[in-house]
C-alpha cells in the first residue's frame, strides 16, 4: 500500500463522528406550540379577556335569599371565564343560612350556573337553631317558619336519635289525631312530650313505646272527656299512670276507678 493511501486512511479514521439534526423536526414545532399555550393561557387569564358576565342559580327557594346568594357568588369570582375558582364558590355558597347543598359549573362562554338545595327544616332545637332531616343544626336570619315546627329540647349529639322518636311517636298519635309540638331528651335520654292540645305526656327512659301505647289505650275511652282539665300525664309507673290537674278536681273518683290495670 503505497504511502498516499495509508495517510488517506489514517485521516479518515481520526473524523469526527457526523451529528444527526433530525431531532429538530419535533422540538421546534412543540416548542412553538409551547409558547403559544403559554401566552394563549396568560391571555384567557386575564378577566377583561373573557369576563364572567352571567350568574345563573337554580332551585327551589322559599326562604334562600336571592339577592344574598348573587352578592356572596360576585364577591369571589375573581379573573377569566377559565380560572373562576368554582370550588371556592361553591363553598362560599354553602355558607349562607339557608342553603344545603350547591354545584357550581361554567357555562360557555360567559356565565356561572349555581344549583342550589335549599334546606328543609323540621324541628326547632331550643338551644341552637333549626334543625333539617339529617339532624344537622343550622341557624338562619329568616326565622319565619318557627312557630309550625315542633321544638326540641336535648343534646345537639342526640338530634338524629331525636327525629327518630319523634316521627316513631308521632305515626302513633296520629290515631287519635294528635301531633307532638315538644319533645324532650334529659342527659339520660327520659322523654317528655307536649301535644298540639297543650297535654304533657311523661313517658320516661326505658320501655317508651310501650308506655305511649298504654296511653293510646285510654287515651279516648277515659283521658279525652276530661283533657281540658288535665295538664299532665305520667307514665313511669309498672301498671296504670298518674294525672296532674290543671286545678284541683273533686269528682275524679269514676274516672279514677276505670283506670286500673291499664
Amino acid at each position: 500500500m503505497s504511502a498516499r493511501v495509508k495517510q488517506a486512511a489514517y485521516i479518515k479514521k481520526k473524523e469526527l463522528p457526523s451529528v444527526s439534526f433530525r431531532w429538530m423536526n419535533w422540538f421546534l414545532p412543540l416548542a412553538v406550540v409551547c409558547v403559544v399555550m403559554f401566552y394563549a393561557e396568560n391571555h384567557l387569564s386575564k378577566p377583561q379577556t373573557l369576563p364572567v358576565n352571567k350568574i345563573r342559580v337554580h332551585g327551589a327557594f322559599v326562604n334562600v335569599d336571592e339577592a344574598m346568594l348573587h352578592r356572596a357568588i360576585a364577591g369571589v369570582i375573581a379573573g377569566g371565564y377559565f380560572n373562576v375558582d368554582v370550588e371556592r364558590v361553591r363553598e362560599v355558597v354553602e355558607q349562607l343560612p339557608w342553603v344545603h347543598k350547591a354545584s357550581v359549573r361554567r357555562v360557555w362562554p360567559d356565565t356561572l350556573s349555581v344549583s342550589v338545595v335549599e334546606q328543609q327544616p323540621v324541628a326547632i332545637s331550643r338551644a341552637t337553631g333549626l334543625i333539617n332531616s339529617n339532624g344537622e343544626v343550622f341557624k338562619p336570619l329568616n326565622k319565619t317558619v318557627l312557630k309550625k315546627l315542633p321544638v326540641f329540647e336535648g343534646s345537639t349529639t342526640v338530634n338524629k336519635l331525636m327525629l327518630q322518636k319523634y316521627y316513631e311517636m308521632n305515626g302513633v298519635l296520629s290515631e287519635i289525631n294528635r301531633t307532638i309540638t315538644y319533645l324532650k331528651f334529659d342527659a339520660r335520654h327520659a322523654i317528655e312530650l307536649k301535644l298540639d292540645n297543650g297535654l304533657k305526656v311523661v313517658l320516661g327512659r326505658d320501655d317508651t313505646v310501650h308506655r305511649l301505647n298504654r296511653f293510646m289505650r285510654i287515651y279516648n275511652k277515659v283521658l279525652l272527656v276530661r283533657i281540658n282539665d288535665i295538664d299532665l300525664v305520667d307514665l313511669r309507673y309498672t301498671n296504670g299512670m298518674a294525672i296532674g290537674w290543671k286545678k284541683k278536681i273533686k269528682n275524679t273518683k269514676d274516672m279514677l276507678g276505670d283506670m286500673k290495670n291499664v
